[in-house]
């Protein structure tokens, strides 16, 4: 399975699979979680280098930056209803952060869904939450895409592959434990 997998994405050659990742995280960002990390190691697999993962990431923040510009914007421009705006700043409110800052804490612990629209509706300077967005996403995909370079380096291609996709479902499920743990533990000192 992970054979074909692989075969698959690297059968569209790089700018397609450059292409395909940029979407990938564009819908990430604005419709529906869509395992970009996922993509990204296996876009970075096809050719494990310098050259290659800075491509990737450029990619990747690129299109963080587009998705979560054009949900910022449509927020802005078609006002969600007040029934969810008022939600969201109360879950806002709930949260440590309460502002710019979540997005750093969002990128470890995802507490945060629709970024974009959360820039809107809170009023948080654009700029500063681009630059967040853009510094937690090099952060994070740099830090992904070494420790699968040195799976690759250190293993033959077909455990590499496997150790790299350990590694990212243990990235997810740590993103996960971690947002949940923030939340129930913020849960309990809001409450005390």
């Amino acid at each position: 399975m992970l054979e074909w997998l692989f075969g698959w994405f690297q059968g569209f050659g790089p700018v397609f699979a450059l292409l395909g990742l940029f979407l990938i995280f564009v819908i990430d960002s604005t419709i529906f979680p869509a395992l970009p990390e996922l993509f990204a190691v296996l876009a970075f697999l096809m050719s494990p280098s310098l050259e290659w993962g800075v491509a990737l990431l450029v990619t990747a923040c690129l299109a963080e930056v587009v998705g979560n510009s054009l949900l910022y914007f449509l927020v802005r421009w078609k006002k969600l209803p007040d029934f969810i705006t008022r939600a969201m700043k109360r879950w806002i409110r709930f949260i440590f952060l309460r502002d710019e800052r979540i997005i750093l804490l969002n990128r470890i612990a995802p507490v945060m869904p629709f970024t974009g629209a959360f820039i809107a509706v809170c009023k948080w300077s654009y700029r500063k939450s681009m630059l967040f967005l853009v510094a937690g996403g090099l952060a994070k995909y740099s830090a992904l895409f070494l420790l699968v370079g040195a799976f690759n380096y250190g293993f033959e291609a077909e455990t590499a592959q496997l150790f790299s996709m350990i590694a990212v479902l243990a990235v997810i499920c740590v993103s996960l434990l971690a947002s949940y743990v923030y939340r129930k533990r913020h849960a309990r000192a809001k409450g005390q």
